[in-house]
């Protein structure tokens, strides 16, 4: 292959790369370093005078007139390292924020994907985390892409429930934070709430289109008129590597695949 074209591919995959990384962390992570900024400046009792925080930046840009650029380099080096920094852990808290609200407490988002669950077990008999890597195999590449976009808006709106997070504990320092953190972490939360519900309609729906061709994929060749808990009682042997019972396990807790299918907890997995 020409070197060229290897290079420019390169060139361009790290462009997006950079791009990416530029928007998932540093870009709010700014916002969030400017808000505290303002929160060291102006505190609790001056938390809107505007005079004082024009004074300020003016005094600072005046400052920054007579330090030599060096200085201002590695400030601004530093600064966008702390913006990465806060858009990292804005990601890792998002995370955290994913898995509490996706365990098994009652009212929480979660209880989307456990009604899921529950469908698929009283009306296929057949564990659906035990199935979902085998059908991760046989689906369509557009129904895998779809899935995987609904997974990351579910995650995406995680990640702005802890800015939400974040910017309330800015508001001990600066109370319009504490605004600013009510109104995302809401949206967050909406965000998430609507993209659970997607995901949910579209594992079911996974499932209904899916499990007849995992079973041809494994040798198993149901009849076209055989009742949808046959064909999952057809294979449970091989997907729970036992005998067939009549009834499934009791359903674990659900893991939403980013990617290539998990296996069961305790494994190594190909996914993340």
């Amino acid at each position: 292959m020409d070197s060229t074209v290897v290079t420019g591919f390169l060139a361009g995959l790290g462009g997006k790369v950079a791009e990416r990384w530029l928007s998932l962390l540093t870009l709010p992570g700014c916002l969030f370093v400017a808000a505290a900024w303002v929160a060291s400046a102006l505190g609790q009792g001056h938390a809107t005078d505007r005079k004082r925080l024009a004074d300020t930046v003016s005094g600072w840009y005046d400052g920054a007139q007579d330090t030599r650029p060096g200085t201002l380099g590695a400030i601004a080096a530093g600064l966008i390292v702390l913006a990465a920094l806060a858009g990292l852990t804005a990601r890792m808290t998002g995370h955290a924020v994913l898995l509490l609200w996706f365990a098994r407490w009652p009212r929480s988002l979660g209880r989307h994907m456990r009604n899921v669950e529950q469908r698929v077990s009283d009306y296929y008999r057949i564990d659906l985390e035990m199935l979902w890597p085998r059908l991760w195999l046989v689906l369509a590449p557009h129904i895998r892409k779809e899935l995987r976009s609904v997974i990351t808006a579910v995650e995406s709106a995680t990640v702005v429930g802890a800015w939400g997070l974040g910017y309330l504990v800015l508001g001990c320092w600066w109370w319009p934070a504490a605004v600013i953190g009510g109104v995302v972490l809401c949206a967050g939360w909406v965000l998430a709430r609507q993209r659970t519900v997607e995901m949910a309609a579209l594992v079911e729906s996974a499932v209904d289109i899916g499990l007849r061709p995992v079973a041809r994929s494994l040798g198993i060749t149901p009849p076209s008129a055989a009742d949808p808990a046959e064909v999952g009682l057809q294979l449970a042997p091989t997907l729970h590597k036992r005998l067939a019972a009549a009834d499934p396990p009791a359903p674990q807790r659900w893991r939403a695949p980013s990617g290539p299918p998990v296996r069961r907890r305790g494994t190594a997995s190909g996914g993340p």
